[in-house]
């Protein structure tokens, strides 16, 4: 069965997730779950609920998430089939299907890439709560020339090693190279005309103001609503990239707003190269990009969507099969053992993260010049160069590179 309550469960990713829920007022409550295992597809009773295709026309090798009507099948009849990582409470319930952690996305025959010739860093960052020992949401990868990657917790027992949020503008300034962090640089065109915003500085400007995010968001909504421009509003980047969310959504605008304020708006006035925007200062010796681990794994990893948040045993697969593709051909990065078990045992995926984020700083390094200087004159020709750009590893976009190197 499944109880509907207004009162947040006391846990405590949950509690931060959604400490400032906002239009969020229930959660539903699964009880007394099994887990089952089938033979195979074919053996799944019942039906997709809004497709009504069964389980073989569903999962396609892949890993899915999904709403499945099990019909007639009780809970007992479930139980006799076995023991997996399925989780069965109703005759709507979520669905996941693993996928083969035998297979490699990538062509064992593909040339392996050079390493990079400058440190790379991957920062998953985080809006959340921060304490006396840091944040323990905020993971930093870091590759350098001829060394093995590194991977460091925000959150720490010695303080002295601690990150916060603030700390990254000192961080990343005593470290020259490429840094990828996962939080949106802009917002819609759309939604900064409504804010009276007139460019990406003013942007900044904006969230660097007095009041905590939670003000900024509802005021930011308020004078879209008085606008008439949809609260929902995406960037074009993120509509090319297929991605759910908008800058301002209810569980990422805690990272955007801090991300504008504690991040980029004291490092654009300290002089490092911030992209699309200062491409021409690309021989600065510290450049920072958007990076978006989801459309990484998706677009070039894995090949796939993929669910790999979570504690069960198919979120810890993927988590694994990600792992692979990023040691395997042709990134072939060098993650040891210790650094690998961080990324699975994280069921969170902020750790793994980090590391995918670090294939976003490589291949923008690599991107040619020009490509950097295009994206920015195409913002510019359509009055949106308060939104920028973030790297989408397409096929068209790997040869660019490719072609990169081997005239390099």
């Amino acid at each position: 069965m499944i109880d509907r309550t207004t009162k947040a469960p006391d846990e405590p990713a949950t509690r931060e997730l959604y400490r400032d829920r906002g239009e969020f007022v229930a959660w539903w409550h699964i009880r007394n779950p099994i887990q089952v295992r089938f033979e195979s597809l074919n053996k799944i009773p019942g039906c997709n609920w809004k497709s009504k295709l069964g389980a073989a026309n569903v999962f396609k090798g892949q890993v899915s998430f999904t709403y499945w009507d099990f019909g007639a099948e009780s809970f007992e009849d479930l139980a006799c089939a076995g023991v997996v990582d399925l989780h069965v409470s109703h005759s709507a319930v979520p669905l996941v299907a693993a996928p083969d952690e035998t297979s490699s996305p990538m062509d064992p025959s593909c040339e392996g890439w050079p390493p990079p010739e400058c440190p790379v860093y991957g920062v998953d960052f985080s809006g959340g709560e921060e304490g006396r020992c840091g944040n323990r949401k905020i993971w930093v990868a870091t590759w350098l020339p001829g060394k093995n990657v590194g991977l460091r917790c925000g959150w720490t027992e010695n303080t002295a090693d601690k990150i916060c949020r603030r700390d990254l503008p000192g961080l990343i300034n005593r470290g020259p190279g490429w840094w990828s962090l996962d939080f949106p640089f802009g917002i819609a065109k759309e939604t900064a005309c409504a804010l009276k915003l007139n460019s990406w500085q003013e942007w900044l400007g904006w969230c660097g103001r007095e009041g905590d995010p939670t003000m900024l968001r509802d005021e930011a909504r308020e004078l879209t609503k008085r606008a008439g421009v949809p609260w929902g509003q995406r960037r074009q980047v993120d509509k090319d990239n297929q991605t759910t969310w908008f800058p301002l959504f209810e569980q990422l605008y805690r990272q955007t707003i801090y991300g504008a304020r504690e991040v980029l708006l004291p490092l654009s006035k300290e002089g490092p190269c911030i992209l699309p925007w200062g491409w021409m200062a690309l021989q600065k010796p510290t450049v920072l990009v958007e990076g978006f681990p989801g459309a990484t794994v998706r677009d070039h990893l894995l090949r796939r969507r993929v669910s790999y948040k979570g504690d069960t045993g198919a979120h810890r697969t993927a988590r694994k099969a990600i792992l692979k593709a990023l040691k395997s051909s042709p990134f072939v990065m060098p993650i040891p053992d210790d650094v690998a078990t961080k990324a699975i045992e994280d069921q969170e995926g902020d750790a793994l993260d980090a590391l995918v984020l670090l294939l976003g700083s490589w291949i923008s390094l690599r991107l040619p010049v020009d490509r950097w200087k295009q994206q920015l004159a195409r913002l510019d020709g359509c009055d949106s160069t308060v939104e920028g750009w973030f790297l989408r590893l397409s096929p068209r976009l790997t040869q660019t590179v490719k072609t990169h190197l081997a005239v390099r």
